[in-house]
């Protein structure tokens, strides 16, 4: 017979075995938190993004959850990189009207803008906001939660110039759709980065990770501009501030060099060399070891340049120039004798991102993939 004490101790087993248990501990621990960001989500939000389709609808998310005005209201919010979802005065999750908001920050009235009579074939008319919603984006409105989570049409099909690249999207008043015919089905539909677009278009303060909040003021206020398609994440390795550096003037470009800090070699960065190519349309860029020997090496290559307001490349910058052929034809010879001393702050990110930022001249570069030369921004 089970004495009182005995049933105690048992359940007591029983409530510690419940509370190992993967379900008890996932309902303990309510944030999920994304290392390519910094920052977590958790609660109702977070239920929100799991059962909406996640990544994909709303991309990763570039705030903490917090209190803003919106639309007169003051709600509890979090901005992801699609989207940003607010919490109502009735508990109820919906999605930002980002679609209609950013139509405004680029000056366009919708209700200004041609609209349709009547339903094209194939096609859904709204007459709400007089436009048709044909195919392929008809079939992805229904398919996802339509009017709720997209809204109406706020547009025709247009043509939008996004990273470059000239795309057909449509506008609704809560998301942009973008057909990326260099994407295979079912990721040639896209939903555009409204949340990073609206974000930085109305310069919202403090949408850093805590990672990122001991960045240098330069650095920091870079973080929130760089666009090269993904997340920057935390900073890793060890940071060079206040290290030398050294840019020089190319006919088509730029060529900047850093120096080595202080501190175990497999945790900080330097030295390193890239030539950033401007030929008139785009940048791209290529990165070096710095090759150059003091005492070895000269001070300039050997070569005599087409005109004489030109120059051979600097030191480092020199020598990578004369050995890469492919380099001296794409960015030309230095429109400087020499290179122009600076100190620079550098970080590399979680996502292989690397904020370069030359105090002299305040602007900061960003690199991200060496084999993507695309993948390269200035910041003024």
């Amino acid at each position: 017979m089970l004495t009182a004490r005995h049933l105690m101790f048992a359940l007591i087993g029983l409530l510690a075995v419940l509370l190992s248990a993967p379900g008890a501990a996932a309902a303990q621990t309510s944030q999920r938190c994304f290392a390519e960001t910094g920052f977590c989500i958790s609660g109702s939000i977070r239920l929100y993004w799991e059962r909406n389709g996640g990544l994909p609808v709303f991309g990763y998310p570039i705030s903490s959850q917090r209190t803003e005005t919106v639309e007169g209201r003051t709600i509890q919010v979090q901005w992801f990189e699609r989207d940003r979802l607010e919490i109502q005065a009735d508990g109820t999750i919906t999605a930002g009207r980002l679609g209609a908001r950013l139509l405004e920050l680029n000056g366009i009235d919708w209700q200004q803008l041609p609209g349709d009579n009547a339903v094209q074939p194939g096609c859904r008319f709204f007459r709400e906001t007089q436009f048709n919603l044909c195919e392929p984006f008809l079939s992805y409105w229904e398919r996802n939660g339509g009017l709720e989570r997209f809204g109406f049409p706020l547009t025709r099909v247009r043509d939008e110039l996004i990273e470059g690249r000239v795309y057909q999207v449509q506008y609704f008043e809560r998301r942009r759709m973008e057909l990326h015919p260099e994407n295979a089905p079912p990721y040639n539909l896209l939903l555009g980065l409204l949340g990073r677009e609206v974000l930085m278009r109305e310069g919202v303060p403090a949408a850093l990770p805590d990672c990122a909040q001991q960045l240098t003021p330069a650095l920091r206020a870079a973080y929130t501009r760089v666009q090269l398609g993904r997340p920057l994440g935390c900073p890793t390795l060890v940071p060079s501030i206040d290290v030398p550096a050294a840019i020089q003037a190319m006919e088509r470009g730029h060529m900047i060099w850093y120096g080595r800090a202080e501190g175990p070699p497999m945790l900080v960065l330097g030295p390193r060399i890239f030539a950033v190519i401007a030929p008139g349309t785009g940048l791209s860029f290529k990165t070096y070891d710095d090759p150059w020997v003091a005492g070895q090496d000269p001070d300039t290559p050997g070569g005599t340049p087409p005109q004489p307001d030109l120059f051979p490349p600097w030191r480092g910058f020199g020598k990578v120039w004369s050995e890469d052929a492919d380099l001296r034809e794409r960015i030309g010879w230095a429109r400087e004798d020499r290179a122009r001393p600076e100190r620079a702050d550098v970080q590399l990110f979680d996502s292989g991102i690397l904020l370069v930022h030359l105090r002299g001249a305040n602007v900061t570069w960003a690199f991200g993939n060496p084999a993507n030369p695309g993948e390269v921004q200035y910041l003024p």
